[in-house]
């Protein structure tokens, strides 16, 4: 149910950027917003992952595949909640992947045309993903998006990571440049974040300067 509805949920729909916003991303959603979506994140998501964890290859394909036929994903991918669901799929796809069980062709097949689906969803709006206008670049709770960023790195072909590394070069740019005037600490966590997407597709924010 939360699958087939995830792009009506308050969570998803009161998260979006205004509609009236001179850009995309130039609002973050209010303080009240915030705190259900950290709330829905501290109670639902648990045990929502502890069950796609556990699923295999076949009921995280039948999930994946409502979302992609269900829902509006530009408006899920575009949301906090969104895309931590989508990479819990995407994550665990790789996971099985990397387990090498008894896992039927047929599923990997259906997989793997659901994969290059999400992608070809997501590519035009990956600018859009990081929640908040400019001044984000410096402070944003952005980790979702680079964790997504980067389980889809792992599964993609070099074609498409390289499609991906177009569509976040902006950003990735301007975190990099951003991070040097900050204080160590915070320095440190802005390029680890980064680096959660780079490292996923062979590369590292240090070969940027």
């Amino acid at each position: 149910m939360l699958v087939v509805h995830l792009d009506s949920l308050d969570v998803i729909t009161a998260a979006l950027p205004s509609p009236s916003a001179p850009t995309p991303d130039a609002i973050v959603p209010p303080p009240t917003v915030r705190e259900d979506v950290e709330l829905f994140v501290a109670a639902v998501m648990p045990p929502l992952f502890a069950y796609v964890a556990e699923a295999p290859l076949s009921i995280v394909v039948g999930l994946l595949g409502l979302v992609l036929d269900r829902t509006m994903l530009a408006n899920v991918a575009r949301t906090k909640i969104g895309l931590g669901v989508l990479t819990m799929f995407v994550s665990r796809a790789e996971l099985v992947k990397q387990a090498a069980g008894a896992t039927p062709d047929a599923d990997w097949r259906s997989w793997q045309h659901l994969y290059d689906t999400l992608f070809n969803a997501v590519e035009p709006v990956l600018p859009y993903l990081f929640p908040g206008g400019e001044d984000s670049v410096r402070d944003a709770d952005d980790v979702y998006v680079w964790q997504f960023l980067a389980a889809m790195g792992v599964g993609a072909s070099p074609d498409q990571q390289q499609r991906l590394v177009l569509g976040v070069k902006d950003r990735v740019m301007r975190t990099v440049e951003m991070a040097k005037v900050l204080p160590e600490m915070l320095r440190e966590r802005r390029l680890g974040d980064v680096n959660l997407f780079m490292r996923a597709i062979g590369l590292d924010v240090e070969l940027l300067g």
